[in-house]
């Protein structure tokens, strides 16, 4: 997981928009590769502040508790977010009185899948159903099902 860095992914958002106006299969594909690809910024509160560290970047704490923000589906569903730049979680954080105190993550599909799939202690999974792409732009979700037959067809890869 990626602290205060700077992510783009212009290749997601235009294979997305380019399967938004023709559903190919080839688009659907192209567009799996580019999440597999991509590095997202996840929100999360932190436990403690990040203080400059050294190189004069922003560091957190040893120990720190990091929380992933969640949002609900329609039907409400938990889901993480997945913002494709700061622009977007920009979009998501507007005004909220939050915003100080949330920061972005990059992650990639493999960390998402892990924060989705693994069991906790108890033998239950986690309450994040899926994760959602954009959810105040293209507003793409890729749910837990989903995300379990991509690890599965990823393991088949080799």
């Amino acid at each position: 997981m990626l602290f205060n860095a700077k992510i783009e992914n212009p290749m997601l958002v235009g294979a997305i928009e380019l399967m938004r106006q023709d559903e190919d299969p080839k688009k659907r594909e192209a567009v799996l590769e580019e999440i597999l690809k991509a590095t997202f910024l996840c929100p999360a509160t932190v436990s403690a502040p990040p203080f400059q560290g050294e190189d004069g970047q922003l560091t957190l704490p040893d120990n720190c508790d990091i929380q992933q923000k969640m949002i609900q589906d329609k039907s409400g569903r938990p889901l993480l977010m997945a913002f494709t730049s700061q622009a977007e979680m920009d979009k998501w954080l507007g005004q909220r009185a939050i915003r100080d105190f949330v920061y972005g993550f990059g992650m990639g599909f493999t960390e998402y899948a892990d924060l989705m799939l693994q069991k906790l202690p108890d033998g239950t999974r986690g309450p994040a159903q899926g994760f959602v792409i954009d959810p105040y732009g293209c507003n793409l979700v890729v749910d837990r099902d989903m995300v379990a037959n991509i690890m599965l067809r990823l393991l088949k890869r080799g």
